[in-house]
């Protein structure tokens, strides 16, 4: 019986937090059924409504029962933020034309309800979490491998994105689809790894890692490209002693290792031969990234590039970080007053959000901001080093897209940030409120703790 009721409450928790990833993560699948299955092209109010059902699915039985403790300067922080934001909203507008006030207010609303439902969830959750956030990214890359191949419009080399509306141009938004891979990719190695993660589901996890690497490629974005480095540069930090580099060196030049590498190149040139279109794809992937971001680095330095009569130019998303690096130099040299209160809410988009923060909300604003981003990543390192339990090491490796987000794309006030943050709010920094049998390094017992007993025949 009592197996049964653990059961049912494992199902419980996954109910819960699939309503996490629809929150989190769930644009993708959003786009997919709104999108490419036409349930409701374009459609805001079917996304609000989805998002909707993902607070829904979040609602626990014990629901003000019994609270949780978050982290309660984390906590203050962002709650802050966001009435501010709320009051620059209504009395100090730097956009003379928004009208978006509904709009903002309900999402607004969305993160104040998840992080109130967040506080209500218990920590047991953890012990599923990683194997929802797993099914619920291949399901969503399924979705979007799905609608690529049907999409007549959308040929090799184009961003790997949902085509939105009636636009047959591969418009979209690939920064929804490469978050779910990142997040993908962090979860699938976390679990993979994990002694105790079972064959079958290692092999689930592996399968979908290297699918949701493969996606987060074809997006072709920096942001998650660059926090993915930053995620491996981190693991190796704080994973990898140079003894297991040097073991694995000595390891490699042994008979069985050296004849698994020449089989495996083998095999890979043999795959190339047979299959010459995927190498062709695959370089002009790589091409098409390089010459962009070299295009960039040209413009930067005022080069030349693709021949005498060509002058490199930047692309738009840094093109406009161009220009809000120089709106923000003239702030700072003729009007830097203007920055104690800021120039009001949503008077410009920097498209860089640290520094919107700043300029937008003042003084006050970029101390919430940062603040919260700057306790989370506080924290992070700490996870990163102790890996305490699953949930909070894969909330440590995700929030390296957030981090990186913060200076690459995206405004302070968007649910794309508000939703990970609350997440952080939540669980970091009270990962010793965690019970015991939930933790990858559960503390020594008192009764199991070895008692030096004297020797009788020394006494």
């Amino acid at each position: 019986m009592s197996g049964f009721i653990r059961f049912l409450q494992t199902l419980d928790y996954m109910r819960i937090v699939l309503g996490i990833c629809i929150l989190v993560d769930g644009y993708p699948l959003i786009f997919f059924f709104r999108e490419t299955l036409k349930l409701a092209p374009g459609s805001t109010a079917f996304t609000a409504a989805a998002l909707a059902g993902g607070l829904v699915l979040m609602v626990p039985f014990t629901l003000f029962r019994r609270l949780y403790r978050p982290n309660v300067t984390m906590f203050w922080m962002g709650v802050g933020f966001i009435l501010l934001s709320i009051f620059y909203m209504y009395v100090y507008m730097g956009d003379p034309g928004f009208k978006d006030y509904t709009k903002d207010m309900i999402y607004y609303a969305y993160v104040f309800i998840f992080l109130f439902l967040l506080i209500n969830i218990p920590n047991d959750i953890a012990r599923v979490f990683i194997p929802v956030v797993i099914l619920f990214t291949l399901v969503s890359n399924l979705g979007l491998v799905y609608s690529l191949a049907t999409n007549p419009t959308w040929v090799i080399g184009q961003r790997a994105t949902i085509t939105l509306g009636d636009s047959d141009d591969g418009s979209g938004n690939p920064h929804a689809f490469a978050r779910n891979a990142f997040m993908g990719v962090v979860a699938c190695v976390i679990w993979a790894l994990r002694p105790q993660t079972g064959l079958l589901f290692r092999l689930i996890s592996l399968f979908s890692g290297v699918l949701s690497l493969a996606i987060l490629i074809l997006t072709q974005t920096r942001s998650g490209i660059l926090a993915l480095l930053i995620a491996l540069a981190f693991f190796m930090f704080y994973n990898v002693r140079p003894a297991q580099v040097r073991m694995a060196v000595r390891g490699i030049f042994r008979p069985i290792p050296i004849i698994t590498i020449i089989l495996g190149i083998v095999g890979i040139v043999i795959f190339f031969q047979r299959f010459s279109d995927t190498y062709g794809i695959l370089y002009s992937y790589v091409l098409a990234f390089a010459e962009r971001n070299l295009e960039n680095i040209y413009a930067l330095l005022g080069l030349k590039a693709k021949g005498v009569a060509y002058k490199a130019t930047l692309d738009a998303s840094a093109a406009n970080r161009s220009v809000s690096a120089n709106f923000l130099s003239n702030v700072l040299v003729g009007h830097i007053y203007m920055l104690i209160l800021g120039f009001g809410y949503k008077y410009l988009y920097l498209d860089i959000p640290i520094v919107e923060a700043l300029t937008n909300l003042g003084v006050l604003g970029f101390v919430l901001f940062a603040g919260v981003n700057g306790m989370t990543f506080y924290h992070v390192q700490k996870i990163m080093r102790t890996n305490p339990n699953p949930m909070s090491t894969f909330l440590a490796y995700f929030y390296m897209l957030i981090f990186v987000m913060l200076f690459t794309n995206g405004r302070p006030y968007e649910i794309a940030f508000w939703f990970p943050l609350a997440l952080m709010i939540r669980f970091m920094g009270v990962e010793h409120l965690f019970p015991a049998y939930l933790s990858d390094h559960p503390p020594v017992k008192e009764s199991e703790q070895f008692v030096v007993v004297p020797n009788a025949q020394s006494a």
